[in-house]
């Protein structure tokens, strides 16, 4: 069963497909009547596909796909253009705005689900929840841990077991923003005879009131590169056994240990603000991230407050895609001193949604299907 968008200014038409695709193809249907609407729900909840008009009030179908496509969130999901337009001119005008398939009505609805079937089939479908998603910047003070937490806070409130692990050794600060104390935390794991198995861990984790475990930093910073790297990598792989997802804050070098985790990881989240040293160490971070290529997914944190930064501009500089915006929030001041995430106390916050909007574009398969 897929979810699937419908958004068409005809009334009738909606109600046909939806009583198509859902009773005979077991889909979950979305209604719209005009794009500005149809665009919020994608947003909101991004679809499997998308089926749109083409003439409506306000906005064309050809300007929905285009902003579908330019927004990270929904750049990957399927659409077809459905419409009375059935010039070669304008066949090429949907390509050309990002549609994946053309269809001129009439149509039958039985060739409508035929498509539909066959276009998510050959989707690229979202990643399955669980996996390792590690948070990396090479440049300090973009809120690499800020964003590890209530990504990881986030997914407990969507009912997932999840782990956060912080392997900062100079005194990380994802237990300070859970209001935890960090012990006991991974230093005693460099003192173990033997590698750390899935019920030895659980013993060196921390529990929040959410649901979420955390395998805390030390306090005091450590001497050095902190825990060897095998002894990291036995712990990653202890805690995927006891954990549907886990979510690691990186400490801003690439030694060992986190190339080994990079290795490791299913998604890397590379974090960065639209100022010149963070845009330089990024640009040099994709160079030396060039053969974990396909995970990496880049997120803009807006750390301090004053006018939005431009997606569009850093992704000409950084020639790759920007794959989610994090606003400034005031209320993280607030969420720092109270020890608690606002994924978790305040989940309407506009960094909170945007952290929740970030997870489809972290688990989605770069790329879309070719154009029909």
């Amino acid at each position: 069963m897929a979810r699937i968008l419908v958004i068409d200014d005809n009334a009738d038409l909606l109600q046909m497909i939806r009583t198509i695709l859902e009773s005979r193809g077991k889909h979950e249907v979305i209604l719209s009547a005009e794009g500005q609407d149809g665009l919020a729900k994608a947003k909101a909840a991004p679809p499997d596909l998308a089926i749109v008009d083409v003439m409506m009030p306000g906005m064309t179908g050809y300007e929905v796909c285009r902003r579908m496509r330019a927004d990270p969130a929904t750049s990957h999901v399927p659409i077809i253009i459905l419409t009375a337009r059935g010039q070669e001119v304008d066949r090429q005008a949907a390509l050309d705005a990002g549609a994946d398939l053309y269809l001129s009505k009439p149509v039958t609805m039985a060739e409508l689900q035929q498509h539909v079937d066959d276009l998510l089939a050959r989707a690229p479908r979202p990643e399955a929840p669980g996996g390792v998603m590690a948070l990396l910047s090479l440049r300090g003070g973009v809120g690499v841990t800020t964003l590890a937490v209530n990504l990881a806070a986030t997914l407990v409130r969507q009912g997932e077991q999840v782990c956060l692990l912080d392997l900062c050794p100079a005194s990380g600060n994802a237990a300070l923003q859970l209001g935890l104390r960090p012990d006991p935390n991974w230093s005693a794991l460099a003192l173990l005879g033997t590698p750390p198995g899935s019920a030895t861990i659980g013993t060196y984790l921390l529990n929040h009131s959410s649901g979420l475990r955390l395998l805390a930093a030390p306090f005091v910073p450590i001497v050095g590169d902190g825990l060897p790297r095998e002894t990291v990598l036995a712990a990653i792989s202890a805690l995927q056994q006891n954990f549907a997802a886990l979510v690691i804050d990186l400490p801003s070098a690439l030694n060992d240990v986190t190339m080994a985790v990079l290795d490791q990881a299913d998604i890397i989240g590379l974090v960065l603000t639209a100022d010149p040293p963070a845009i330089q160490a990024t640009v040099g971070t994709l160079q030396a991230l060039k053969p974990f290529a396909s995970k990496v997914r880049i997120i803009l944190n807006q750390v301090v407050p004053g006018p939005s930064s431009s997606a569009q501009a850093l992704q000409r500089v950084l020639r790759q895609p920007v794959n989610g915006v994090v606003p400034f929030d005031p209320a993280q001041a607030q969420a720092l001193a109270r020890g608690q995430p606002l994924a978790l106390f305040s989940p309407t916050s506009p960094l909170a949604q945007a952290v929740a909007g970030l997870i489809p574009s972290l688990r989605a398969s770069q790329g879309r299907p070719a154009v029909v």
